[in-house]
């Protein structure tokens, strides 16, 4: 068992405790996560070596924090005692790597814009903020979450917001162009990969970020990035949750005659529906778009290709990112207003 010392940079995510964060040693950084812990509060982090080249990857969201943990190059393992924290020195002590279990690694799909507290390194974003107010009973993994979905629905939005925009440069029109059709659009992994493609293709300053949480009852969560973008996502929460019975009647219209026709379980970018079925799927498909207050399809069918299979595809995986936002306003524990 060996020890380094190593000098504290900062506290990435907070969540009533530090959860995640960052030491360094000369240029290696060395990025924490809380371990699980039975006494009701973080004892020990686990903490592992990252290059300068994969921090600035996991910086502009090119991998998850995950990644760090699971497919960083050479990485090592190493403990933190909790007790430590907050000191500008500290010592810490190698970890096998045989001994790593599942338990002990951060969830999949934590991105850097869901850090509550900035680092110069990290390049910081510009633009409104928006406030949220929160109540009731919050999980770590619901802030992920409701994060995950607020950020697709966001970079859904700006990425639309920049194909029409003419001044918006043919590079990153290209970028916003291979996300629409380079992703099979079959199984929960592509649309991940749809998602986050669109994210990516959004420079780093104008995209979403979590700015900061402060979990209490009540409490709020702060969103950083475009006003323009915050204002329509408001309006299409608030669209679905006063209209939800119609709008889901509309997913199911939609969803069922997909399934019907077995175009949901084949890859978008290689099926083709009949020249009949893809009348119905259009028609259903702007429909559904249009109750969620998206006045994009004809955007969405040239940026596709005009493969209405995969514009059916796209409405309905809006519709589902939509809702489980959704729900946590209906359920009263995020609000616009206090």
């Amino acid at each position: 068992m060996s020890k380094r010392h190593l000098k504290f940079e900062s506290v990435l995510f907070e969540f009533i405790e530090p959860m995640v964060v960052l030491y360094k040693s000369g240029k290696t950084f060395f990025v924490g996560s809380a371990l699980p812990s039975d006494v009701g509060y973080v004892t020990e982090y686990l903490l592992v070596t990252v290059s300068p080249k994969i921090f600035k990857r996991y910086a502009r969201e090119d991998v998850d924090l995950r990644y760090l943990f699971v497919s960083s190059p050479s990485r090592t393992f190493w403990k933190l005692k909790a007790s430590d924290l907050g000191k500008d020195k500290v010592s810490v002590v190698s970890v096998d790597s045989s001994r790593i279990v599942e338990d002990m690694l951060p969830e999949a799909q934590f991105f850097a814009s869901s850090h509550t507290h900035e680092y110069e390194q990290i390049n910081q974003r510009h633009g409104s903020e928006e406030t949220l107010f929160i109540d009731g009973n919050w999980e770590m993994e619901d802030f992920g979450s409701f994060s995950r979905k607020f950020r697709d629905l966001y970079s859904f939005e700006d990425s639309l917001n920049k194909i029409r925009d003419k001044s918006t440069p043919a590079a990153q029109r290209k970028r916003i162009q291979g996300a629409f059709q380079h992703n099979t659009l079959y199984g929960g992994g592509s649309y991940v990969g749809f998602f986050g493609d669109l994210t990516r293709s959004i420079p780093a300053n104008d995209r979403y970020e979590l700015k900061k949480v402060q979990y209490a009852s009540p409490g709020e969560i702060k969103l950083q990035g475009k006003g323009n973008v915050f204002d329509a996502l408001e309006a299409h929460i608030k669209k679905m949750i006063g209209s939800e019975y119609s709008i889901n009647e509309l997913y199911k219209s939609l969803y069922d005659f997909m399934s019907k026709k077995k175009l949901l379980d084949v890859s978008g970018s290689v099926t083709r529906a009949s020249p009949s079925d893809e009348k119905i799927i259009e028609e259903r498909s702007k429909i559904l778009l249009s109750g969620m207050g998206f006045d994009c399809y004809d955007v969405i069918d040239n940026l596709t290709e005009k493969n209405k299979t995969n514009n059916a595809k796209i409405s309905l995986s809006l519709y589902r990112r939509l809702k489980e936002a959704c729900a946590y306003f209906a359920e009263g524990r995020a609000s616009y207003e206090r």
